[in-house]
């Protein structure tokens, strides 16, 4: 293997999952085309905020993406983009604001690059209205050693275009994307803060406002506290109209890594009275806000920006988070359920979010008609004790775990929940008959 190769440690998002692998940081085409001599098991690797170990593994070499953020071309009057895969979501909407144009589908942090949004198929504030980043991809550039480099999308190429959005870059390295932009409304919204008392409450609410609003999501204290738990806000929000800025691009903000996460020896949140005054604290500063505020496009589209301090406090065993989207018909009864199962188990959970979702269900892309339930919780052994008993209750719901959320998820739950693995196993073995492309989450998954 050539081209400064040489060994790191790379650890998951969440703290769960770290090893000691080869890397590679290319910053040309050609360095990409010969890491590919010999054979050699890769995977690519963007920002590196997958809480699962999708870019690294024991075997093969992680190729980092980042030396590869240009804008390739940008024609704002057709609405579209087109950028290689290693540019920031911060820049691409640095970039994009002063034409009077959005991607309105990005998760929750500006570092995230546009390679690792296509691999995971992400989802963005309003799920329900805007489905998840498939829908505003129009081509991808794909190079695999046995093909070459190749453009595939709906037309050209679809069944290699469906195998790669969501595919957890297993079927070679995401070069590029042309994006459909949308066009700005206005760079400052207007966010409503709705108090509610219980998680069915918070989904009830959330429907309603998900279908009229820029944004929608919940906040809910998830302590395993009768009094307390499931209590929260609904953020909803949309944009001021006339409100387009030419002037600026996207705000600065706290640059954080999964290294940097766990600089903290211990975690801050340890023990269930630091937890409780959290979110009391949070609970009663909110309420003391106007109901109403105006804030930046920016700050809706990444809340978590400049509060990156939650996600460090964790410290170095980190955090584990569950991810379930569970059909609307299946929704308040599993709520319940969830709230039965956290008050008698009493792990240290520490505060959920919902989200209402609407989208088809392919391969194993985290999207179908129903609602997102988030759940934090302090990595311990009760809570690795824990997650089983909540794999079970989604089964039983009906539901499904997001694969790239959980760094323990295991293998038998994503076959026994995900309708379409085996088509996707098959189909990914039919076009890669080598399993070139192969991380630790692929191993775990049996892909």
């Amino acid at each position: 293997m050539t081209h400064s190769m040489a060994e790191k440690v790379y650890v998951s998002f969440d703290g769960g999952y770290s090893i000691k692998t080869q890397y590679q940081q290319p910053d040309r085409y050609r360095m990409l085309v010969d890491a590919d001599a010999g054979g050699y098991a890769r995977i690519a690797r963007g920002g590196g905020y997958s809480y699962a170990a999708a870019s690294f593994g024991a075997e093969g070499v992680t190729q980092e993406m980042g030396s590869f953020n240009r804008v390739i071309r940008f024609v704002p009057q057709e609405r579209l983009i087109e950028v290689e895969a290693g540019i920031t979501l911060g820049d691409l909407i640095g970039i994009t604001m002063p034409q009077g144009l959005w991607l309105p589908v990005v998760p929750g942090y500006p570092g995230i690059m546009v390679g690792g949004c296509i691999a995971a198929n992400v989802h963005g504030k309003n799920p329900a209205r805007n489905g998840a980043f498939i829908n505003f991809v129009e081509e991808i550039a794909l190079f695999h050693p046995a093909n070459g480099v190749t453009r595939v999308s709906r037309s050209a190429n679809p069944h290699v275009f469906e195998l790669t959005c969501g595919g957890y870059g297993l079927t070679g390295v995401i070069l590029s994307a042309t994006l459909r932009l949308e066009t700005l409304p206005g760079s400052q919204l207007t966010r409503q803060r709705t108090a509610v008392g219980s998680l069915v409450e918070a989904a009830r609410v959330l429907r309603e406002l998900s279908d009229t609003n820029a944004f929608a999501y919940t906040f809910a204290d998830a302590v395993p506290a009768a009094r307390t738990f499931g209590r929260g806000f609904v953020y909803s929000g949309d944009f001021v109209p006339g409100s387009v800025s030419r002037k600026g691009g996207a705000d600065t903000y706290q640059k954080m890594t999964s290294e940097k996460r766990a600089l903290l020896p211990v975690s801050a949140w340890q023990g269930g009275l630091i937890s409780r005054m959290f979110n009391t604290a949070y609970w009663t500063m909110e309420a003391m806000l106007p109901a109403r505020q105006q804030i930046t496009l920016f700050a809706s589209l990444f809340p978590f920006a400049k509060k990156t301090i939650y996600f460090y406090l964790f410290g170095k065993r980190g955090l584990a988070e569950y991810q379930t989207l569970v059909p609307l018909d299946q929704a308040e009864g599993f709520l319940q359920e969830l709230q039965r199962l956290i008050l008698k188990k009493r792990p240290p959970a520490l505060m959920m979010s919902l989200k209402a979702f609407r989208g088809r269900q392919k391969y194993l892309r985290f999207e179908r008609d129903g609602i997102c339930t988030t759940l934090n919780l302090i990595r311990s052994a009760s809570t690795l004790e824990f997650l089983p008993l909540l794999d079970e209750l989604v089964i039983a719901s009906g539901g499904i775990p997001h694969i790239i959320k959980d760094s323990r998820l295991p293998g038998e739950m994503v076959r026994r929940s995900y309708p379409e693995y085996e088509a996707f196993r098959q189909a990914l073995h039919d076009y890669d008959p080598a399993r070139l492309y192969r991380s630790e989450l692929s191993q775990r998954l049996g892909l």
